[in-house]
């Protein structure tokens, strides 16, 4: 069911963005070597690895001025920098970090070997001000973020730990030194996941995936655009040559403490509105389990993680109270293979899924007048790095990026389950086919007067009068001429009468001038005068769909004294069981004269878009 306006019906979008500036997914380090009296030393070779990630020996011979530069490096710790030049000491720098998106500075001075006999070996750390920068960025690394004392386990609730970001009302759409939280572009992997359709995030992940989030709040670098607020800028992991698995399981219930929801501070709700809140239940889940490694070791590695998301939240609302859900999950999946020492190519799959369920609901909403909120997809991203020179390589991406979300109600509008939600487009029904839905347009069932029983013609003397046996049905009226109940009886045209197809000459041979159809004078039943499907389909058709020879069939009601009803007590009442009741109409979203909502909330809406992007 779709009832908002045809405007939300809009195709899935397709967008395509170029950029020609490089991904900032990987990072470098700089710097030069000088001798003790400052004077720059050129052919010094230097050389940096990491083998927790994965990087064999790379680097290469400083030049005149003394400077060297190793680019596309993967982001993370552990690096080791070794200087080496004839006559001098070697020079080993061990636990450096490389940056994500930006450069390392390392200077280095070297000392004549007459001077040193050994390797000297320095502990390095990083600039606590880079004067280099004009960008106002804050970075979060995964070691950091497992030390975060945060409530929740998704990404969002990271970023507002950021200076001049804000989420004041936990939507995870930051504002970002007042911009709107629509001005706020998130970037996975170097990927937009930003959802095109309402500008807010698009995508959940996994927060034990993540290797680095950095929240850039002014003075972004060339690679970011389409933004006015600020950048969300997100690393996942890689795997490496060392093995390594996790087994993670977070738990919050009200069955640990046997109070439920517990009660609410008098103070907040004027000393009523417990009700039966202490007795609502909730259980918290978050299980979660990560394994990375090689499948060739200094070739090709691997990382897979995956999360469930179980959140239960009890709210009481003064006149009832009832539990907010979230429930989901999330996981990645990232291959790394290093075609050779200047090319590296990594394809990653992330998916999520997410329900929210009581959505809307109030103190003056009934709980099955919510509505529950889908949202989540898969996003597929294939990067390649090349190293073209010792101060150039190219980095490229291709990504697909495919979001769903839907609103349905928590209770199914069609309450009757007969597959009619609206008869707009059923004349037969009273539809008058404007396209709009009105208020008389939703199924009216088979029960029009609502009195559980089927009403057909009875006024079989035509008098008007409630004769003795007239009222076949019991409801205690008369049922007008021309109105009828049920599909499913025998009396289709609603006349009172067994009607067929007369075979007038008594030959057994249907006659073209015999096969005029069963009449029926409801003009909203039969427009055309007859039964639909009866004239000229070639055969005699009659109502009698059990040779029976009376109105005495409602589906498996099977034969009955009166219409639609098996006296089986002989106590000459319809008693329940006796009788098939016709299908009631559906239930209407309403508000009642105290201001109450219930039955089936009536909006409905379901999108998909998607983006498509290409950068180098």
């Amino acid at each position: 069911m779709k009832s908002l306006p045809s405007r939300l019906g809009w195709a899935p979008a397709l967008y395509l963005a170029f950029s020609l500036a490089a991904l900032a997914a990987t990072g470098e380090l700089k710097g030069k070597v000088l001798d003790r009296s400052g004077t720059p030393l050129p052919g010094v070779t230097v050389v940096v690895r990491n083998d927790a990630l994965g990087v064999t020996e790379r680097g290469g011979v400083t030049n005149a001025q003394g400077d060297y530069r190793i680019i596309a490096l993967p982001p993370g710790p552990g690096y080791r920098l070794r200087a080496t030049l004839p006559t001098y000491a070697s020079l080993e720098f061990s636990d450096l970090e490389v940056p994500e998106g930006a450069a390392r500075n390392q200077d280095i001075v070297l000392q004549p070997a007459s001077e040193l006999k050994e390797t000297v070996r320095v502990e390095a750390k990083g600039d606590v001000v880079n004067t280099e920068s004009v960008t106002t960025s804050t970075s979060f690394s995964s070691e950091f973020i497992a030390g975060l004392p945060v409530l929740g386990r998704d990404y969002q609730d990271i970023l507002s730990l950021a200076p001049g970001v804000t989420d004041v009302n936990d939507t995870g759409n930051p504002n970002i030194h007042g911009a709107r939280d629509t001005d706020v572009l998130t970037l996975v992997d170097g990927l937009n996941t930003t959802d095109p359709f309402t500008g807010y995030y698009g995508q959940q992940l996994n927060i034990e995936s993540i290797q680095e989030i950095e929240v850039i709040t002014s003075g972004s670098r060339a690679e970011f655009s389409r933004a006015q607020g600020g950048f969300v800028n997100i690393l996942t992991k890689s795997g490496s040559n060392e093995f390594q698995g996790s087994f993670k399981f977070y738990m919050r219930s009200s069955r640990l403490d046997q109070d439920g929801a517990g009660t609410d501070d008098p103070e907040l709700v004027g000393g009523i509105g417990d009700g039966d809140f202490r007795e609502q239940k909730f259980t918290d889940l978050y299980p979660f389990f990560s394994a990375s490694g090689a499948f060739v070791r200094d070739k090709l590695w691997y990382v897979f993680s995956a999360e469930y998301v179980q959140v239960e939240t009890p709210v009481n609302s003064l006149t009832q109270s009832f539990v907010v859900g979230t429930h989901g999950y999330r996981g990645i999946g990232k291959t790394t293979w290093q075609i050779n020492s200047a090319n590296k190519l990594a394809f990653s799959v992330n998916v999520d899924r997410t329900t929210d369920e009581n959505q809307g609901l109030t103190s003056l909403t009934n709980p099955e007048s919510g509505y529950y909120f889908k949202r989540g997809g898969p996003t597929y991203t294939l990067r390649e790095t090349a190293v073209l020179g010792a101060t150039t390589f190219l980095e490229s991406a291709l990504g697909w990026f495919d979001n769903n979300f839907q609103r349905s109600p928590s209770l199914n509008p069609d309450t009757n389950h007969n597959g009619i939600s609206t008869v707009d487009d059923r004349p037969d029904l009273g539809g008058n086919g404007d396209g709009v839905i009105q208020a008389s347009e939703y199924d009216p069932g088979e029960d029009y007067d609502a009195d559980r029983r089927y009403d057909i013609f009875e006024d079989v003397n035509g008098n008007g009068l409630f004769d003795i046996y007239e009222d076949r049905d019991f409801d205690g009226r008369l049922t007008e001429p021309t109105q009828c109940e049920g599909t499913t009886h025998e009396d289709r045209n609603c006349n009172g009468s067994l009607d067929f197809e007369e075979d007038k000459n008594l030959d057994g041979v249907l006659q073209p001038s015999e096969d005029v159809g069963i009449p029926c004078a409801d003009p909203v039943l039969c427009p055309s005068g007859t039964l639909s499907g009866t004239r000229g389909n070639g055969r005699f058709d009659t109502e009698d769909a059990n040779d029976s020879g009376a109105l005495d069939v409602v589906g498996t009601a099977g034969n009955t004294s009166f219409p639609y009803w098996v006296d089986a007590n002989q106590n000459g009442s319809p008693d329940p069981g006796e009788f098939r009741s016709p299908m009631p109409a559906d239930r209407i979203y309403c508000r009642d004269a105290t201001g109450r909502v219930a039955r089936p909330n009536p909006y409905a809406y379901a999108e998909q878009p998607t983006r498509f992007k290409h950068s180098m």
